[in-house]
Parts: structure tokens; C-alpha cells; sequence
């Protein structure tokens, strides 16, 4: 089943306002606003659509209050929705509309399956100064005041009471590919078939919160992007739930910073890429992930 990764998060909201608000400031586009709804995207058409919270036309929400109510994946053809949907419809209900399959996982959550939007575009590089290489940036200063638009999005995080166990719907029914996990079954990261990305879905453990979603990435283009717009959304009030910081797993530069839409949007660059080469790691703890990172107010650590 050849997936190509998350492409779109429908979010059922509360706050429409504060919720266009932020997504501005974190990078993306807006497309369209009306009363009930907005939408945005990232330079390659991957995005957020915003709804509101009691809109009939959702699905179900998992917890109480703003949060995912669908994440919408990206296929390379009209055979791949059929395949997914006779898989699929063995033991859950499927439905076709809007050019999509529908359907959720074991943790009901919702996902919509469509022939893939996402596009090619053209974004600048990103000029460095690299010791013992010749100069690239001269007489020019690094913008700290502005940060480059979300270029893609990458991957979707979900909380589970069993990750190995939930991990089995997308692995064996889907073909996900696992890249990493820990050996106390506190989470499992996993790659769409035709994904480059580390990750495209990371379940994450926790039995004392209900199953549902815990945050999505999109990347951006360097760390000067993750730094700068980190910054911006904090000095605009927002909280930052954790970073910024480097990843051990990924390797990817990250700062989270908790949404009005429920859980939190993590701006990313430097994503590791892989393919099926790749071999799986298997992790003590999850503070592995957490490479060089700063807790806001804490001392700079690296947990290992």
C-alpha cells in the first residue's frame, strides 16, 4: 500500500480566532476563513483545516475539547484507496466520500485515505558559513525577526496504552515500516511505505490519558526556522511544551509549543531520511529521544 505520508489534520475547534492566529504565526499559509472553518498549507500543499468543535460533519471526538478529529494520508493512486478500503472494511466500517476512504485504527482514530495532493515547490537554500569552506554569507546578517513558511508536513504522534499493540494495525494492515522503539513499550516510531522521513507516526505511551492525538511536525528549513518561530509563537503568549532542542532519534531540531487546537505543533528541520536499508534501533528510555534540548527556566541537558 503504497502511503506516502500524513497530508492533511482536520481539527475541531473551539476558538477559531486564536486558532487562525497561531497557525500564522507558526508558518503557514491561510487559504481560506469564513464563520465555521479555515484552512491553511505548507509550501507543498500538505496542511490544517480548521473546523468547528461541533460540527455534525465530523468524526468522533477521542477526548473532550479541541483536538484531531482526522488525519487525512496521502496514497500515489486510486488503487491504493481500493486496496486499503477491501483491507480495511474486513473488521471496520469503511466509507467512501469526498474522493476519500474513510475509516480509524484500533485506537478509533479517524483516518481519511486520498490520492496524494501534495506538490512540488521551489523555497530558497539556506546560506552557511562553514569553517575551512569558502564564505557564502558575507556582509549579511541572519534575520532573527521573521522565519521561513512551513515547507511540509511530516509526521503525525498519538497517545496509546499499548504502543506495540496499537503499532500492529499500521504495520501489518497498511505497511508501515517500524524505525525505532523502546524496550519498555513506551512508544514506537513507524514510516510510510513511500515516506522518506525517520517517522511519519510515532504512538506514544501513556495509559493514564484517553488514546488520541498528542502532536504533529511540520518542517521547515533549518534550525534558524525552528529557533525563530519558537520564538515568535512564545513572545505571542504561547507555551512552549517542550524544547527547543535535537533529537537523538531523527536527529531533527525541534521546539513544541502546546496549541489552542489541543495538544501541540512541533516546528522541525533536519529530519534523518531513510529508506528500507534502514535498521530498526530498539531504546531503554524514551529520554534518548530528547538529545540536547533546553526544558524552558531549566538547565540545558542531554538525557541519556
Amino acid at each position: 500500500m503504497n502511503i506516502t505520508g500524513p497530508e492533511q489534520l482536520i481539527m475541531g475547534v473551539e476558538d477559531l480566532g486564536e486558532c487562525r492566529r497561531f497557525l500564522n504565526i507558526y508558518g503557514l499559509k491561510e487559504l481560506e476563513a469564513g464563520a465555521t472553518g479555515a484552512s491553511f498549507e505548507a509550501l507543498d500543499g500538505s496542511g490544517v483545516e480548521l473546523r468547528m468543535a461541533d460540527d455534525p460533519s465530523l468524526p468522533p471526538a477521542n477526548v473532550d475539547g479541541p483536538t484531531l478529529r482526522a488525519a487525512v494520508w496521502g496514497v500515489e493512486s486510486k488503487a491504493d484507496l481500493d486496496a486499503i478500503a477491501t483491507e480495511l472494511s474486513k473488521d471496520r466500517e469503511v466509507v467512501w466520500a469526498d474522493g476519500m476512504v474513510k475509516s480509524t485504527d484500533d485506537d478509533r482514530n479517524a483516518l481519511f485515505f486520498r490520492v496524494s495532493e501534495r506538490r512540488p515547490y521551489e523555497a530558497g537554500e539556506y546560506v552557511r558559513n562553514v569553517a575551512g569552506l569558502p564564505a557564502r554569507r558575507v556582509n549579511q546578517r541572519v534575520n532573527f525577526d521573521q522565519h521561513g513558511p512551513a515547507r511540509q508536513m511530516g509526521h503525525v504522534v498519538y497517545w496509546t496504552s499499548d504502543p506495540k499493540e496499537a503499532i500492529k494495525f499500521y504495520r501489518d494492515r497498511l505497511g508501515f515500516r517500524i524505525t525505532d522503539s523502546f524496550r519498555n513499550n513506551a512508544g514506537v516510531f513507524a514510516r510510510a511505505q513511500k515516506h522518506s522521513d525517520h517517522h511519519s507516526l510515532f504512538l506514544m505511551q501513556n495509559p493514564a490519558l484517553p488514546a488520541g492525538f498528542q502532536h504533529a511536525e511540520f518542517t521547515f528549513g533549518d534550525p534558524q526556522d525552528v529557533m525563530a518561530g519558537g520564538y515568535a509563537l512564545t513572545k505571542a503568549g504561547y507555551q512552549t511544551a517542550f524544547g527547543p532542542g535535537r533529537f537523538e532519534l531523527g536527529s531533527n531540531w525541534f521546539w513544541y509549543v502546546k496549541t489552542p487546537m489541543g495538544g501541540a505543533f512541533e516546528l522541525g528541520a533536519d529530519m534523518d531520511q531513510i529508506d528500507d536499508d534502514w535498521v530498526p534501533g530498539e531504546f531503554d528510555h524514551p529520554g534518548i529521544t530528547g538529545g540536547w534540548h533546553f526544558n524552558l527556566n531549566e538547565q540545558f541537558s542531554r538525557q541519556r
